[in-house]
């Protein structure tokens, strides 16, 4: 779900004055995500974006990657888009399956905007 704050930033990106979206955080926060988010609810981990794809016609899609040893033992069940790699604006929040890591996986997390 893309957020308030989330809005208001791609507006203030569209007028010049806004701070892209960069990172990726991941948690264990299982409430639904709503509109007036602004942060993931147990944030365990955050990344910047290793690359972003805007090939599709109004769409762009953001990708971070996990390694095994920063997530190893963890429980994944949040994600959220981010303009800073601590606090910042919270553009977007999922909420998803339970998801357990052992020390042998890697996670690469893509969140995808569409705009109509």
């Amino acid at each position: 779900m893309i957020t308030t704050v989330g809005l208001e930033s791609i507006s203030n990106i569209i007028g010049a004055s806004g701070t892209v979206p960069g990172f990726i955080g991941i948690g264990s926060g299982t409430t639904a995500a709503a509109i007036g988010d602004t942060a993931l609810e147990y944030e365990t981990d955050r990344n910047a974006v290793t690359s972003t794809d805007i090939t599709l016609s109004k769409t762009t899609t953001w990708i971070a990657d996990f390694s095994s040893t920063e997530i190893s033992g963890l429980t994944f069940t949040e994600f959220g888009l981010f303009n800073s790699g601590a606090g910042g604006d919270m553009f977007h929040r999922q909420v998803v399956g339970s998801i357990a890591f052992e020390g042998d996986r890697e996670l690469q997390v893509q969140t995808t905007f569409k705009f109509f």
